[in-house]
């Protein structure tokens, strides 16, 4: 257990060669195709490149005993297989509606008619709320966006009638519980409506989206078997979709889905399904296992690639609501010295009335978490609490890291604050709770009094019993 390789790099993936997404053949990085025929690229079928190949003519043209007719070249995935004509209705069209099967398109190389595309479908389908689609044409929307990825097109779990009914339940849950836990309306609105419609033409949007809905219905009643296993499966293609998408630059068309993705990304490290006190890295020395921790800090970090293109994003007014809320709680803050902090934590970390953040990096996470402890108990208020943990700079996590005493008593406190929430945020009971517990069993053998004293209130707000009290 503790012979395992520490890794720091939370998310680190280097971009797949072209060939490797656009097929399923594993070909080098430096195979190249080399035709002598004028060859044009012109749809992606059923996980191959199809080529149209330019034939000289021949004197006589070829007799063709079928009747002239119109040929579909955009037709749904199904009835290409079928090598029938089909009507391109969407969500679904007419003859995989009368044979009741997922009716699903493949990826549209036209970007402007994707984007029409989706845009009808937020009017005409999703304003509100997403579920006045029948069953049957949610199934196909969700099973649609899937089929832009290679990974589910191959995988046996698609093809499995409870796994794709999960899909759907999945779906479901989210939008009709999980996102309930969001207690910010703006946030929650966009949840709920505009990131439903941006999911639809991204894949890894959609796999985190379906993977926090059957998360959330798991840790609420567990039952293990195939629900677990397709947890884990939307799991590792989320992940593995958004590295990639990383790996590019962030621009005006997915910005929305960037940011969506890293919101909810989040949830998983900080909901496992089993987390004992003893797994954290307090206790076992393993810095990796503090990652669950780092990524709180990714929206941060996706904003300021995002640049202006925020603005024009999905999350532009929510984004602003939240902030002018900052500002009335942390605007009158003093920047400087030790107003307002706890004066046994004050000393701990060695701020003077000369301190400021730019001169300790404990000046800050101290101040913010001692604004949030005045604020009233309320579901309204425990949304903003659990932003403390995405403002840690790398300074204060490198202290983490180290174990270092005044940083974990700082943690320690949010943490305790977060479970005095836990009404209004059941998700710490997963992994919070526990890392708090961890954190007072390995500072309550300090010899440091004040240690001692400042760790009552995590210990107490955590249930854990301490050996000198």
């Amino acid at each position: 257990m503790f012979g395992r390789e520490a890794r720091d790099d939370v998310i680190r993936t280097s971009l797949p060669c072209p060939i490797l997404i656009l097929t399923q053949h594993c070909l080098p990085a430096s195979f190249s195709i080399d035709i002598k025929c004028l060859m044009a690229l012109t749809q992606y079928e059923s996980g191959q490149i199809v080529f149209q190949v330019s034939v000289p003519q021949t004197q006589e043209a070829p007799y063709h005993a079928r009747r002239p007719h119109s040929k579909s070249r955009t037709g749904c995935l199904a009835c290409k297989k079928r090598r029938i004509k089909c009507d391109e209705a969407r969500p679904g069209c007419q003859r995989c509606q009368k044979r009741a099967i997922p009716c699903s398109y493949a990826p549209d190389r036209n970007p402007d008619r994707g984007n029409a595309l989706a845009s009808a479908t937020s009017v005409n389908q999703l304003s509100g709320t997403a579920f006045t689609l029948s069953l049957r044409d949610m199934e196909g929307m969700v099973l649609q966006a899937l089929e832009t990825d290679m990974k589910w097109s191959s995988s046996p779990l698609k093809w499995t009638r409870n796994a794709r009914s999960l899909s759907v339940v999945a779906f479901q849950h989210f939008v009709n519980s999980s996102t309930e836990i969001v207690r910010h309306p703006s946030l929650r609105r966009v949840m709920k409506t505009d990131m439903i419609r941006v999911a639809y033409a991204s894949p890894y949007l959609m796999y985190t989206i379906l993977a926090v809905g059957i998360l959330h219905l798991n840790r609420m009643s567990p039952e293990g078997g195939e629900r677990s296993l397709v947890e884990s499966y939307f799991w590792q293609q989320a992940i593995h979709r958004y590295q990639t998408a990383l790996c590019s630059s962030v621009t005006r068309d997915n910005v929305d889905a960037l940011l969506s993705t890293c919101i909810l990304m989040g949830v998983m490290s900080l909901c496992p399904e089993r987390f004992a006190p003893t797994d954290s890295w307090v206790l076992t020395n393993r810095p990796e296992e503090m990652n669950w921790l780092c990524l709180q800090s990714g929206l941060r970090c996706i904003i300021s690639l995002a640049g202006p293109y925020v603005s024009g994003s999905i999350w532009a007014s929510a984004f602003k609501d939240t902030h002018e809320e900052e500002s009335q709680i942390y605007g009158n803050e003093v920047q400087r010295g030790r107003t307002g902090l706890d004066n046994e934590l004050a000393d701990l970390c060695e701020i003077d009335d000369f301190t400021t953040k730019e001169t300790s990096p404990y000046y800050n996470p101290l101040r913010v978490l001692s604004a949030l402890m005045k604020l009233e108990k309320s579901a309204r208020n425990a949304d903003q609490c659990t932003t403390w943990a995405g403002r840690l700079e790398p300074n204060f996590l490198a202290l983490l890291r180290q174990r270092d005493p005044p940083a974990l008593l700082i943690l320690a406190h949010w943490m305790g604050l977060m479970c005095h929430l836990s009404q209004w945020k059941p998700w710490i009971e997963s992994r919070i709770r526990s890392e708090c517990i961890a954190i007072c069993m390995y500072l309550e053998t300090s010899t440091d009094p004040r240690v001692l004293r400042s760790l009552r209130f995590p210990a107490d707000a955590c249930g854990y019993r301490m050996l000198t009290s």
